[in-house]
């Protein structure tokens, strides 16, 4: 298994361009990123529901983005007491390049498998995933040193 994370780690690459101008970004700000490209907008406590981070983590990861200028943070149109997190006009096509880049070696490798065989290892993937968070879940005392929650309460 080693073997499979420092692959994945190297198939990773290079960021693009205008995520590696804003500095040294870890992966909650990248995942952070990514919640925003494919759930879209949200405001601060519904990324820290999403990413499983605390309240306090979210907004700090958040203000990191703002700060570079990945995210763009405007007044909920009703409630103005709200703020809503959005991806800016820079992050936009280089969150994009970074997932079509992600993805690519999954899509090449399912292409050559049948459809009965993809339908398998799909299958197999989502388990493999549900163990490994069901783990995640068993050791609170890890999860608390990362930032990460259990709905907004701290664990």
């Amino acid at each position: 298994m080693p073997e499979l994370a420092l692959t994945l780690r190297r198939a990773r690459g290079q960021l693009p361009p205008a995520l590696q101008e804003a500095g040294r970004l870890g992966d909650r700000h990248i995942s952070t990123l990514v919640s925003l490209a494919v759930a879209g907008p949200a405001t601060v406590s519904e990324l820290a529901e999403r990413m499983n981070m605390s309240l306090a983590y979210s907004s700090l990861v958040v203000g990191e983005l703002a700060g570079s200028g990945l995210v763009d943070r405007d007044h909920h149109e009703r409630d103005r007491r709200r703020i809503i997190v959005s991806l800016s006009d820079k992050a936009i096509p280089a969150v994009a390049e970074m997932r079509d880049r992600h993805a690519a070696p999954l899509h090449r490798f399912l292409a050559e498998l049948s459809d009965e065989e993809a339908r398998r290892f799909i299958d197999q993937l989502m388990a493999l995933i549900a163990h490994l968070r069901a783990e995640a879940d068993a050791y609170p005392e890890e999860r608390r040193r990362y930032g990460q929650t259990r709905g907004n309460q701290a664990l």
